[in-house]
Order: structure tokens, then sequence, then C-alpha cells
């Protein structure tokens, strides 16, 4: 008996340790390297923003999507309305078909979400650690990032962008995205429903071909 136990207790072990060595925690490369695999990503987000001056958060719900070309959101309630973020410019548009383009340059946090989902999407490592300082850490099943910028202009308003999302070193998937802002005013997105598709659907390639 004590035999058996003792062979039952050794393979436990090494099935456990096995285990363990293949779920691997997330690094920072696995993590660029799983979300490179999703060409473009869709799904729903919550809003969630905090004013100094407002106690209650202000919230809103809509729907996303992420690409190598940047991101798009579509908020449906409160109140209706899409904005088409790049590394380069913001594309408003509103019910009635009206769209307005602003430069990129004139809206420092906005191109910085842009071009930090950018550059993870695109597997570049190289551009988020140019832009800002990388601070990266995980558990058995999450991984959080934590961004600070290196240009003064940004700085001056931006603190943080702290991204985070579950899985390992196998596969991971980005679930929210946290912005602070120097004023202690702060907007954190969380996104649920993912799915993953190759390309994206003419009414989606629309909002990033606006001129």
């Amino acid at each position: 008996m004590k035999r058996n136990a003792f062979k039952g207790l050794i393979c436990f072990l090494m099935a456990f340790s096995a285990a363990t060595l293949f779920a691997q925690n997330a690094t920072l490369d696995s993590v660029c390297e799983s979300l490179t695999k999703n060409t473009v990503t869709t799904g729903n987000f919550t809003q969630e923003k905090k004013l100094p001056s407002v106690k209650r958060a202000l919230k809103s719900y809509g729907t996303f999507v992420f690409c190598k070309d940047g991101i798009v959101w579509n908020t449906t309630r409160p109140v209706k309305s899409s904005l088409a973020v790049t590394s380069t410019k913001l594309v408003q548009f509103t019910p009635d078909g009206k769209q307005t383009v602003l430069d990129g340059a004139d809206n420092a946090i906005f191109k910085s979400i842009a071009q930090t989902v950018t550059a993870l999407f695109s597997g570049d490592k190289a551009a988020l650690e140019k832009n800002f300082t990388v601070s990266f850490s995980s558990t058995a099943n999450t991984w959080t990032m934590s961004l600070t910028p290196k240009d003064k202009t940004i700085a001056a308003v931006m603190k943080t962008i702290t991204l985070s999302g579950s899985g390992n070193a196998a596969s991971s998937s980005f679930d929210s995205l946290a912005v602070e802002q120097q004023d202690g005013s702060s907007v954190t997105y969380t996104f649920t429903e993912q799915q993953y598709k190759e390309v994206l659907s003419n009414e989606e390639k629309a909002f990033f071909a606006a001129k």
C-alpha cells in the first residue's frame, strides 16, 4: 500500500510539474506575439470616466474594433456616436452621417492610445519601448502592462496607460485599458464578448478610409 501511495504521489508531482511548465506566465513578448495572431478583434466595451469635480463615474457603452490600422469606438448609449482613431487622425461620426476629421497631433491622449493598441496588435514591441517606459507583470492567468509616456508634451497631460488581460505565455487576450491623467481624471475601458477575424468588413474599412 505504501509503495502504491508513493508511486501515486510521484505521478501527481510529475503531472503537476509538467502542467506548470506548459502553462508559463505571460511575458511582454508572448503577449505581443499572441495578439498579433488576431488580425481584427471586435467586441463590446464599457467606458467609465472619473472626473475630480464629479462624484459619480460617467459610463457609456458600445462596441469596438481593434486592428493594426487603429481603433473604432461605436458608442450605443447613452448617446450614439462613432470615433475612428489612428496614429495620425481622429474621425468623429454622428448618427445622421456627418463626419469631422481632427488632426491626431491635437489630441495627445487619443493618439497615444491608438499608437499603443496599434503597436500591440502589430507585435511592435520596439514602438512601445520607444514611446513609453514599460513595466510588465503577470500571474498564472493574468497580465498587466503599465506604460509611462516618455514624450514631455504627452507626459504633461497623461500619467499612465495600464493594459491588462488574461491568459499565459501560450495565449493571451486584451481585457481592459485604463488611462490616468495628470489632473486626476481617468478613463477605463472594459472589453467583453471578444471575437476574432481575419479582415475588416466594408463598413469597418470605411471608418479608417474617411478623410
